[in-house]
């Protein structure tokens, strides 16, 4: 609540008002580039597949699906789409002047998908005619989270934990495996990583899996039975009923709401 409450006063403390101007998707194409430009607006990149090499004055960059990439008003930078694995992402236009911009980084995690989804929401708003202005309180949100993200980064131990899981997500990978990787008892394990996350690790694992036959569910045309044993989730019966259970909707009718979106 706090850090929600500082990012609100410097909002409010902003020298120009936030204005949403376009938002769109890319789908994946093998062999798209950007050459290096900018732009007089800042954008906000959300990857939710594939990977992309990402230049700046600065840095280099091999992103990767979860990644957020912000890029302020006039900051030089060059993309350029994996051949093998084509990025698909979702990007927003907007302009506005305040604390809260001038201190994020170039990239973020989106560890809990909360800005894909309200970009999502924004993309679809306003391909559907939605006015700029009726988006503000959406944007304000998505710049509260990324805040969020910024100014209380996740435990490195609880990092590198779920990079692991989410590098074997296709495996089987039972507790004993988890905590025997992190030299703990499997009671101690579990509470600390219920602590540091708030779930319990079995519990974050699912999540993860249904999070990216989600993800394969919007940028491909997989059927199920295809998608279940790629994230571990057995058979398409079973990734259904967890799919349902979890996200209120079906696999086909979220691939119905991606398609009349589009």
């Amino acid at each position: 609540m706090a850090a929600v409450a500082m990012t609100c006063q410097k909002l409010l403390m902003s020298k120009t008002p936030l204005e949403f101007l376009s938002g769109s998707e890319v789908v994946p194409e093998r062999g798209w580039h950007m050459p290096m430009h900018s732009h007089p607006m800042h954008e906000l990149i959300v990857v939710l597949g594939g990977r992309m090499r990402l230049e700046t004055e600065t840095h280099d960059i091999q992103t990767e699906p979860g990644d957020l990439l912000f890029y302020r008003s006039g900051m030089p930078h060059r993309e350029t789409s994996n051949d093998i694995d084509p990025v698909n992402t979702f990007f927003i236009a907007f302009n506005g002047n305040n604390p809260v911009l001038d201190e994020l980084p170039l990239r973020l995690r989106d560890t809990e998908a909360r800005v894909r989804q309200m970009v999502s929401w924004l993309v679809r708003d306003h391909r559907s005619g939605v006015s700029p202005r009726e988006q503000t309180v959406l944007l304000e949100a998505v710049i509260n989270e990324m805040d969020r993200l910024w100014t209380t980064p996740l435990n490195p131990w609880l990092i590198d934990i779920r990079e692991y899981m989410r590098s074997r997500l296709k495996q089987k990978i039972y507790l004993a495996d988890l905590a025997h990787q992190v030299g703990m008892s499997k009671f101690a394990f579990v509470r600390k990583y219920k602590r540091l996350s708030g779930r319990t690790p079995m519990q974050d694992l699912q999540r993860m899996r249904l999070n990216q036959a989600r993800n394969m569910l919007l940028a491909s045309g997989l059927p199920l039975k295809a998608i279940a044993p790629e994230v571990g989730l057995g058979d398409e019966y079973q990734l259904s009923k967890l799919f349902r259970r979890h996200f209120r909707l079906s696999p086909s009718e979220l691939r119905m709401r991606s398609r009349r979106t589009s």
